[in-house]
């Protein structure tokens, strides 16, 4: 009499014990650097949201130091509960040597917490209030910027890599409203490339970011939708004012001026410690080579 239930709990174990820990390498390449440039290779993290005993995500993570990319972008939420920083620092160590650059989501600030997950369809989640358990994010900060990191939180640098002089402009995390970047102006007037870093691509941090220059912008906090459509993955919430049609992967958009720029959403490699689950909708990384123009 209950055969009909048959395929909802093959789902719940495989979405739960099988596809979590399925992590992928998303490869992409983009022709964007002017004539003649040379390629650049970055490796996009997001959304780890590590917790002390996840030794496999820890292992995997180590691994790609493997990949040998010209660059990290590390677009926040990589912390998942209290203590976690130690693990996620020993996990990364293998990649804060190389030239990488970061900005923080709201995870790396606060202590997670339960939240209904069917409030996600109406509407995006709240942000934390000034009571909300807080992380040691300096901690956080520090281990990143010591290896040699760039923090972008509402800041703008700039590198040169594989002789191409690449500007950044980033913001703190748009999820709690603390992205502002009005005062912020580009280091480097003249260069091969702007590259926008955000941690959750609401509508207007994207729109800020392209009207400061940015011509492709990386960003994570969707989880990709974390669930979503089987055949299809498309997602059915990105937890912003983002479409869901763009909550992962390469895309063109054009912000409000008029103005084409690439979005890059990674799906990230985590979940909350109090949703465990991941459905048609793989934990990734991406490694996106940058190619000049033809």
């Amino acid at each position: 009499m209950l055969w009909f239930l048959v395929p909802v709990v093959l789902v719940i174990i495989y979405a739960t014990l099988i596809e979590r820990f399925w992590f992928a390498v998303r490869r992409e390449s983009l022709e964007i650097l002017p004539k003649g440039s040379k390629e650049i290779t970055i490796l996009h993290i997001s959304d780890i949201h590590m917790a002390p005993w996840q030794q496999r995500k820890q292992n995997w993570i180590k691994a790609l130091a493997k990949l040998n990319p010209d660059l990290i972008i590390n677009t926040g939420d990589n912390l998942g509960a209290r203590n976690a920083i130690p693990a996620t620092l020993d996990s990364l160590k293998g990649l804060t040597t190389l030239p990488g650059v970061f900005v923080n989501g709201s995870n790396d600030m606060f202590v997670p917490s339960v939240r209904n997950p069917f409030k996600y369809f109406t509407k995006p989640s709240k942000a934390h209030d000034v009571t909300h358990e807080r992380l040691n994010t300096e901690e956080l900060l520090e281990g990143f910027t010591t290896g040699g990191w760039v923090d972008l939180n509402n800041k703008s640098n700039s590198l040169t890599i594989n002789g191409n002089k690449l500007s950044f402009i980033g913001t703190d995390d748009a999820h709690e409203g603390i992205a502002d970047i009005s005062n912020v102006e580009l280091v480097e007037k003249k260069s091969d490339l702007v590259i926008g870093v955000t941690h959750a691509p609401y509508l207007k941090a994207l729109d800020d970011l392209s009207e400061k220059g940015a011509e492709i912008i990386f960003a994570g906090h969707t989880h990709g939708g974390q669930v979503c459509w089987p055949i299809t993955g498309r997602a059915l919430v990105t937890n912003c004012d983002l479409p869901t049609r763009y909550a992962r992967g390469l895309a063109e958009l054009t912000d409000t001026e008029g103005k084409n720029f690439f979005l890059q959403v990674c799906a990230g490699l985590g979940h909350s410690i109090y949703a465990p689950i991941r459905f048609a909708c793989r934990p990734e990384v991406r490694l996106l080579t940058l190619k000049a123009k033809n």
